[in-house]
C-alpha cells in the first residue's frame, strides 16, 4: 500500500469533520479571485459562512467517505477551483447572498463570457484615431460623426458561453466595459439529504410569490364552491349559507327574524304599486301623502 502523508490525513479528517458540523454544504468555485477579495468575502460571510480550501482528490476523498449518500454525491462537483462552504444558511439563501457578493470586471483575453457582451449605440466620448479601426477590425459598427467615434447599432461583440479574444478584450477596456463577475460560483448544495444545482437555487422570488398567491386563490376557490370548511373558509361559507337561507325565506315567504323586515318591504311595496292604479277618492289621506313623497322622490 502506497504511503499517505500525515498531513493528507489529518486534512482529510479535518475535512470530515468540519462535514458533519455545519446542516448546508457547498461547493464553491473560488478560481479567478484574488486572495485579498477572498479575505474580505470570509470577514464579510463571517458567522454564516466558512470558506475551507483543500485540495480537490483530499476534498473528493472526504466527501466520498461520508454515510450520507447524498453528500456523498458532492464530490462530482470537485473541479477546477472548487473549496468548501459550509454554512448554517438554507442553500437558496446562500446562493443568493453568493450572487449579491458578485462584482464586474474587466477581462484580460481567453476568458469565457458569462452573458452576452454588447457594445451599446452611441458616442464612445473618443476622438478620430486608431481605435474606430480597432474597433471596426472586430465588427463593431464604429464612425466617426461630429469629430467623435460613435457606435452606429447597438452590437453583440461576444456572446454568452464564447471565449474573449485579446483583441476584444483590449476593446472593452478602452470602453471601460467590464463583461465578467468575479465572485463565488455555487455548483451544488447538500441540505438534510438533498443536493440542490445551482440552476435549482437560481429563482425568481417574485415570481414565485405569484405562483403562490395564485395556489392559494385557486385553492380558496375551489375549497368555496365545494364547501370544504378551513380555517380560511369557514368564515366565507358561513356568511354564504346565511344569505343562502335568507333569501330561500324571502322567496319562500317563510317568516323569521332575518326575512321578517325583508318581507315587510316588500309588502309596502306592492302595496304602494297597487295604490297607483287606484283613485285617490279610495285611498286615507296617509296613503296619499306616501304616494305623493314616492313620486317626489328622485
Amino acid at each position: 500500500m502506497a504511503h499517505v502523508a500525515a498531513w493528507k490525513k489529518e486534512e482529510v479528517e479535518m475535512l470530515s469533520a468540519l462535514l458533519q458540523s455545519y446542516p448546508v454544504i457547498g461547493i464553491v468555485d473560488i478560481s479567478g479571485i484574488a486572495a485579498k477579495q477572498l479575505q474580505s468575502m470570509r470577514r464579510e460571510f463571517h458567522g454564516n459562512v466558512q470558506i475551507r480550501i483543500a485540495r480537490n482528490t483530499l476534498l473528493r476523498f472526504a466527501l466520498q467517505e461520508s454515510d450520507d449518500e447524498a453528500l456523498r454525491s458532492l464530490a462530482s462537483y470537485v473541479q477546477g477551483g472548487a473549496s468548501l462552504a459550509l454554512s448554517t444558511l438554507n442553500p437558496f439563501v446562500l446562493y443568493k447572498k453568493f450572487e449579491k457578493g458578485k462584482t464586474s470586471a474587466p477581462a484580460k483575453g481567453g476568458e469565457v463570457a458569462p452573458n452576452d457582451v454588447m457594445i451599446p449605440k452611441g458616442d464612445t466620448g473618443f476622438p478620430p484615431g486608431p481605435l474606430v479601426g480597432e474597433m471596426q477590425r472586430i465588427g463593431i459598427p464604429a464612425a466617426i460623426e461630429s469629430g467623435k467615434i460613435v457606435v452606429k447599432k447597438d452590437h453583440v461583440v461576444v456572446k454568452e458561453g464564447e471565449v474573449i479574444k485579446p483583441e476584444v478584450a483590449e476593446i472593452l477596456k478602452k470602453l471601460e466595459i467590464e463583461p465578467l463577475e468575479v465572485g463565488l460560483n455555487l455548483f451544488a448544495a447538500y441540505e438534510n439529504g438533498f443536493v440542490f444545482e445551482a440552476r435549482d437555487l437560481a429563482i425568481d422570488e417574485s415570481a414565485v410569490r405569484d405562483q403562490f398567491e395564485d395556489a392559494y386563490r385557486s385553492a380558496f376557490n375551489l375549497a368555496i364552491n365545494a364547501a370544504i370548511t378551513t380555517n380560511d373558509t369557514t368564515s366565507m361559507l358561513v356568511t354564504i349559507a346565511f344569505n343562502n337561507m335568507r333569501n330561500l325565506s324571502f322567496n319562500a315567504g317563510i317568516v323569521n327574524e332575518e326575512s321578517l323586515p325583508l318581507l315587510i318591504a316588500k309588502s309596502q311595496a306592492e302595496m304602494l304599486s297597487l295604490a297607483r292604479h287606484v283613485g285617490e277618492d279610495a285611498l286615507d289621506e296617509e296613503l296619499v301623502a306616501r304616494l305623493g313623497a314616492t313620486a317626489a322622490a328622485p
